[in-house]
């Protein structure tokens, strides 16, 4: 019997993208302000990272959502 596994649907793929940058955002925040020693350069390190990293994640998400290769 061939079972057909749903697709992940945008808002799952958004909200493992949001909850995966919180995780990140910490930790990126802990170590750009021990680095640096400043809290400006640390923000601004982690707000950058923060935005495109959320968009690159939420892109490969999608993108391995549609390969079939290692699934059943």
């Amino acid at each position: 019997m061939k079972h057909n596994k749903p697709r992940e649907t945008h808002t799952r793929s958004i909200t493992k993208a949001i909850t995966y940058r919180i995780v990140i955002v910490i930790s990126i925040f802990t170590i750009s302000f021990f680095t640096t020693r400043r809290l400006a350069d640390a923000t601004t390190i982690t707000g950058i990272t923060a935005i495109t990293g959320t968009i690159i994640y939420y892109l490969h998400e999608r993108i391995w959502s549609r390969i079939k290769w290692g699934t059943k």
